[in-house]
């Protein structure tokens, strides 16, 4: 199981990373370079989100009571980021938060 894994983790990998490279040359290309860093948060956000899903899926594992309400306090966590994450970048610009919504769609 660990083999199989490891080779869907690394093409998952080399697949974002294709994607955001995709992404981010065609901003640059549009003159909208200073919008890559919208994009890596986006991902960033996004990577955040699925990791401390995982995380708390994994913690659930070994612990005997309490699932439901781990998983409640996971799922209001992820929201809580995801909503100060597009809150901040909606602030800034539309082009920003459009840019920045993509990256985390996207990476999730």
């Amino acid at each position: 199981m660990k083999q199989i894994l490891s080779v869907f983790m690394k093409r998952l990998a080399i697949a974002l990373v294709a994607m955001a490279l995709m992404i981010g040359s065609l901003l640059f290309v549009r003159g909208e370079g200073m919008l890559i860093g919208a994009l890596l948060l986006g991902y960033l956000a996004a990577l955040v989100f699925v990791w401390n899903m995982a995380w708390r899926l994994w913690r659930l594992t070994y612990v005997q009571s309490g699932g439901k309400r781990q998983m409640l306090w996971g799922m209001a966590l992820r929201m809580l980021v995801l909503f100060l994450v597009l809150l901040v970048v909606v602030t800034i610009s539309i082009p920003v938060f459009l840019v920045t919504a993509l990256g985390f769609l996207v990476c999730f």
